[in-house]
C-alpha cells in the first residue's frame, strides 16, 4: 500500500490503513438529515440475480492502488450491460468531503467506507446490506465483516446491521533482515512473544537497532496493536475497539502490552529518538538495510522486498503461548452502498464480485490480501511469505480491528499523542491507557 500523509488515518483503515484515524472525521450530524420516504435504508427481500437492464453505477473511492479500477474493469467485462463510473478523490480530500458527497441527491451508488462515515447511519444514507449478505453468503466469503457492522446510531461497531464488505484487506506482522538474523545467530520465527523479545535483546547487544520504528505520526501503533491482539482476549479487544457500552481498555492484559512496548523503547531495542522519525521513513530505512526487525503491515511488503530483495523475510506476530492461534490487527478497503441508490441489486453484485477468484488476482496485484486467501496467485520470496502469513490469519480467524478506528472519531489523534508520551517516558502504562479511556468515555457518554 502506498504511503500517505497520515499513517494512522489511511493505513489503519485502508490498510492504506491500514490499509488505518489521525485524520478521522469529526461528527457530521448536520450532514445526515432523515431520509425521505423515497429513500431506503434496508435492502428488504433480495435476489442474487444481476439486473439485465442497462445500468450505470457510480463508485466513489480514494484507493490509490490498482485494485478499485481493476475490479471495476473486470466487473464491467463480466456484466457489459452495467456501466461503472469511478469518482476518485485523493485521500485527504475524500475524508473531508465523503459525508457531504453521500448526503447529496446525486450520491454515488457505492463508496469506499472510512472512519467518519458511521455518522451517515442515523440519517439512513447508507444501505443495510444484511439481506444481500445472507443471499450471497458473505459471512463465509469475507473476513472482518464485523468491522463494518453498526448499531442504528453508528457509534458501536461489531453489532447491529451490515453496511458493506471488505474487498482488499491488510494485516500486520514482523519483517526481518535475513542476512543480519543469520549473522547474529537468531532463530526465526520465534515461537512466542518472549522469544521475540529475546531476539531483540541479542540484536541490541550486537549493536544493531532491533526494531525499526517511527512515532512522529504515531507509528508505534503497529507494535502496540499487535501486542494487544496477543495479550487481550478477542472479546475484550473488540468490545473496546468497536465502542461497546461500558467497555474499557484499562485492563491488566492491556497494561502488559503497554509495559512491553515501553520496555522495548527503554532497553534501546527501538529506533533512537523514535518520536522524531515518521512511520514512512522507518519503512524506508529498514528497506535500505537499517536494523533487524520491523513491525508493520502488508502494505510495506513491496518497499521492503524492493530494498532487501531475497534478504527480506516475514513471519506472523507470535502468540504469548507457543502453539496458540495467530491473532493480529488489520482492516481493509471496504465498500458500502448508498441508501439513495436506485441500483442496489447491481451494487450488491459488485460487492460480491470482490470475493471471487478473478478479483483475488486483481487484489493481490495491488498489494492487498484477498478475502479468498486460497485464490490468491502464488508468489515467491517476501510476498509469498506474507501471503502464507495471511492464510494462517484467515484460518485462525485472527484478524482484529485497529483500536483507533471505531472506538471514537478522535482516537487516532489521542493514540498518537499518548504513544509519544509513553515512548518519551512522560506517561506510565497506566496513564497511557487512562488517556485512551478518557477519549473513549467522552465519546460514548
Amino acid at each position: 500500500m502506498s504511503p500517505s500523509p497520515s499513517s494512522l488515518s489511511r493505513r489503519t483503515f485502508l490498510a492504506a490503513t491500514g490499509a488505518v484515524g489521525a485524520a478521522a472525521l469529526a461528527a457530521c450530524s448536520d450532514l445526515t438529515p432523515g431520509a425521505s420516504s423515497a429513500e431506503k435504508s434496508s435492502s428488504g427481500p433480495v435476489s442474487t440475480a444481476v439486473p439485465a437492464d442497462k445500468i450505470t453505477l457510480v463508485v466513489a473511492d480514494a484507493d490509490d492502488t490498482s485494485m478499485t479500477p481493476g475490479l471495476i474493469a473486470a466487473f464491467r467485462e463480466k456484466h457489459p450491460n452495467i456501466t461503472v463510473k469511478r469518482q476518485y478523490t485523493g485521500w485527504d480530500d475524500y475524508l473531508k468531503s465523503i459525508n457531504t458527497t453521500m448526503s447529496a441527491d446525486s450520491a454515488p451508488d457505492i463508496a469506499q467506507f472510512t472512519s467518519g462515515m458511521q455518522n451517515l447511519v442515523p440519517g439512513r444514507l447508507l444501505l443495510k446490506v444484511g439481506e444481500y449478505g445472507k443471499a450471497y453468503g458473505w459471512a463465509e466469503k469475507f473476513p472482518g465483516l464485523d468491522q463494518i457492522t453498526l448499531t442504528p446510531d453508528g457509534k458501536t461497531v461489531g453489532t447491529g446491521d451490515l453496511y458493506g464488505v471488505g474487498a482488499g484487506l491488510s494485516f500486520e506482522g514482523v519483517y526481518y533482515n535475513k542476512a543480519k538474523a543469520r549473522k547474529l545467530g537468531l532463530t526465526v520465527p520465534p515461537a512466542t512473544l518472549e522469544d521475540l523479545e529475546a531476539l531483540f535483546a541479542k540484536a541490541e547487544a550486537a549493536g544493531e537497532t532491533a526494531l525499526v520504528a517511527g512515532n512522529l505520526d504515531g507509528g508505534l501503533n503497529h507494535p502496540f496493536n499487535v501486542l494487544l491482539s496477543a495479550y487481550l482476549t478477542p472479546k475484550d479487544r473488540e468490545a473496546w475497539a468497536f465502542g461497546h457500552p461500558s467497555a474499557t481498555i484499562v485492563l491488566p492484559e492491556a497494561e502488559k502490552a503497554a509495559e512491553t512496548l515501553q520496555r522495548w523503547v527503554d532497553k534501546g531495542y527501538v529506533t533512537p529518538k523514535v518520536n522524531g522519525v515518521s512511520d514512512n521513513d522507518a519503512t524506508a530505512a529498514f528497506a535500505k538495510g537499517e536494523g533487524v526487525f520491523r513491525i508493520s503491515g502488508n502494505w510495506a511488503a513491496a518497499a521492503v522486498a524492493k530494498g532487501l530483495g531475497e534478504g527480506a523475510g516475514y513471519f506472523n506476530m507470535p502468540p504469548v503461548t507457543a502453539g496458540g492461534k495467530v491473532r493480529t490487527t488489520g482492516a481493509g478497503v471496504y465498500y458500502c452502498v448508498s441508501g439513495k441508490s436506485k441500483n442496489a441489486a447491481a451494487a450488491a453484485a459488485f460487492l460480491d464480485f470482490a470475493a471471487g477468484a478473478q478479483a483475488a488476482a486483481i487484489t493481490a496485484k495491488a498489494g492487498f490480501m484477498a478475502p479468498d486467501a486460497g485464490a490468491m496467485p502464488s508468489q515467491s520470496g517476501l510476498l509469498g511469505d506474507v501471503q502464507t502469513g495471511w492464510q494462517t490469519v484467515v484460518k485462525d480467524a485472527g484478524l482484529q480491528p485497529f483500536i483507533q478506528n471505531a472506538s471514537s472519531p478522535t482516537m487516532g489523534d489521542t493514540l498518537t499523542t499518548q504513544l509519544q508520551l509513553l515512548a518519551g517516558g512522560k506517561a506510565t502504562p497506566e496513564k497511557f491507557l487512562a488517556g485512551l479511556q478518557t477519549d473513549f468515555e467522552n465519546y460514548h457518554k
